[in-house]
Parts: structure tokens; sequence; C-alpha cells
């Protein structure tokens, strides 16, 4: 077999496991957000173009987050399967090395790691930062108000209790309205003995008469101001203007970048920055990482080797893998100065490990 037709033999196998494996994991953390969007639709009465607007933006997300699993498994399926046929064997008996044979498997994991980095580090910001801001379209807009007598409606930061409604003049007796929102302590109730009520598509007008208003501090109930009134006019927005800060992960690496060189931020705020950063290129370069430890381990499977084996030593190695992330990470927002290298931790011992298992393979 030539050199050229082993590296398209092995990258084909490679891709069609690794494509049959992100397919499925990212259907399984796909299917996470389908059912929140799913909720939130039914709840808010969104339409169906925000729903595909919606999962179409979480896509990049789930896919940095699915692909390094899936290459990872990918890889020692493929090297598994080669070994259950025998095929490894025949390649060193022909006169293949083990440096010729992770070639093709090698050139798959740096075009992996080059497409996350430009998913984390631009694409996938962008597209979840659309995601947020679809979703908090949904919960600023009321798009379900119905009038009804005796019922707690909500509008948004005020809940409206009617005692009567005469729904052919709008007219309402016995109306109580309290904010939930109140800053502080205080909280406001507005009670009238009858009102008129308009309805429209984004506020709500109250003409309210013969009535009460409290301002009553929750932790000394006997503390109220109140002021009564014979004729008081409202409106009820039923939709949110307020601006809202970025969460890091809406953030591009550029923007990222901008903060901490130029905005006076908090130590915290600084160490979950630098930590946002370095999560998402140890993500991009993961597969490299990931092969380093699968391909000796793959390469010392005898004949025997089934299908399974390979499965179960994949999840121990992305376990181990994303359990070292995660405690790197923690460690970068804790400390500042781990915030940079904290969550490289399982690059540094992925290498380590990667060195010790090739030294034991090539001298076997």
């Amino acid at each position: 077999m030539s050199v050229s037709i082993f590296n398209r033999y092995i990258a084909k196998s490679l891709l069609t496991f690794f494509a049959g494996v992100v397919s499925v994991l990212t259907f399984v953390i796909f299917m996470n957000y389908f059912l929140r969007v799913l909720d939130m639709a039914m709840t808010y009465g969104t339409s169906l173009g925000w729903i595909l607007s919606s999962l179409l933006n979480i896509l990049p997300d789930v896919f940095c987050l699915s692909a390094p699993m899936a290459f990872q498994i990918a890889v020692l399926l493929t090297l598994t399967n080669m070994s259950e046929q025998g095929e490894l064997i025949a390649l060193r008996a022909a006169g293949f090395s083990f440096k010729e044979m992770v070639k093709p498997l090698l050139v798959c994991a740096l075009v992996l790691s080059v497409i996350l980095i430009i998913l984390g580090n631009w694409l996938t910001p962008r597209s979840y930062k659309q995601f947020i801001n679809l979703r908090e379209e949904a919960y600023s807009k009321i798009t379900k108000v119905t009038l009804e007598p005796k019922t707690f409606i909500n509008l948004g930061d005020w809940d409206l209790y009617v005692e009567d409604l005469n729904k052919q003049t709008n007219t309402a007796s016995q109306i109580h309205l309290v904010n939930k929102k109140d800053s502080g302590a205080m909280s406001t109730k507005v009670n009238a003995s009858t009102g008129h009520i308009v309805l429209t598509d984004t506020a709500i007008g109250l003409q309210l008469k013969d009535g009460q208003m409290q301002r009553v501090d929750s932790k000394d109930p006997s503390s109220m101001i109140a002021a009564n009134f014979d004729d008081y006019t409202m409106s009820i927005s039923l939709t949110k203007t307020n601006e809202r800060r970025l969460r890091v992960g809406e953030m591009t690496t550029t923007k990222l970048l901008r903060h901490l060189r130029n905005d006076p931020l908090t130590q915290t705020l600084k160490n979950e920055f630098r930590s946002a950063i370095s999560m998402r290129n140890v993500l991009a370069v993961s597969p490299l990482i990931l092969l380093l430890v699968s391909c000796p381990i793959g390469f010392s499977l005898g004949k025997r080797t089934n299908k399974g084996v390979g499965m179960a030593l994949s999840v121990a190695i992305i376990f181990s893998f994303y359990l070292l992330m995660t405690l790197g990470l923690s460690l970068g927002k804790k400390y500042a100065l781990l915030s940079y290298p904290g969550p490289w931790l399982p690059v540094v011992v992925g290498i380590i490990v990667g060195y010790y298992l090739w030294k034991k393979r090539l001298n076997m």
C-alpha cells in the first residue's frame, strides 16, 4: 500500500467515525437547548422564525463542545477497528512507521483545531450573543395578557388583580396593583375602588378612581407611606428596554482583550476574562492533545480488542481531560497569577502523559 493511499484510507475511516459521533453528541447537547427554547416559545408566544433563529445561533457553541469529544472517540475507534482487523500489524510488517501512521490523524487534528480557534474566539461568541438577545426579546415582551376577574395577571414588573370586570365597557372594581421589582426594601401597592382599563399590544392603561397608593417597608411593616387619590392615571409598558450587561460568553476574544487593556475592571472580572480566553484556546487545541495521548494507547491494542474497549478508553480520557480543565478554570478564576495559565492544566498534563506513553510505546 502506498503512503498516499494509506493516508486517504485512514483519514476516511477517521472522518467517518467523527461524523457519526459528532452528530450523536451534537444532537444530545442540542436537545437540551431545544427543550429550553421550545419552553420559552410556548410560555411567551414567540414565532416560528424566533425558534429557528435561536436554534441556529446556538449550533456553533454546541459544535465547539461536542467536536473535541467526538474527535477523541473517533481516533480510538479508528485505531481499535484497524487493530481488530489486523491492519495495524500488517502496516508495521509492511514497513510503515508510527510517524507515518499518525500523520493523517495529525493533519485532521490540526484542521479541526484551526476551525475551533476561529469558532471559539470569534464566531461562537457572536452567535451566542444573538441567542441571548433573542431570549431577552422573548422575556421582555408580554404577548399573552388576558384580562380576567379574580385572577392575578402578570404585567412584567407589576401584578394586577381585579375583583370584577366588565369586558364590554372595560370597567373594573376593587383593583389592586403590586410592584414586584421595587429596589431596596420598599414595596409599592396601588388600590382603587373602580377604574377603567385599556389594553394594547405594547401597554396597559389604567384610569383609577377613589384609591390609595402605599409604600411599605418589608423589614418594618409599620413604616408606611400612603397617599389617597380621587383620580389617578397610570400606564404599564408590556415591553422592557433595560440595557443588560454582556456576559463573558457573548464577547469575542478581541473584545475581552480590549476590555482588559482599556477598562478599569475588578480583579475578579479580570480573572474571569483571562480564564475565558485561555479556556477557548484550550478547547481549540484539545484535539491535538487528545491525539497525542490516544495514539500510543491505540497502537498498543491487541487484535482481540473490540470497539467497546476503544469507547471505554475514550470516555476515561475525555473525563480526565475535562476534569483537569474544570480544575484549572477554577484556579484561574480564583487566583490572578493563574488566570491565564490555570485552564491550560489539561494541556500540560496531556503533553507529559503523551510523552511518557510514546516513549514507552517506541521502546517496546
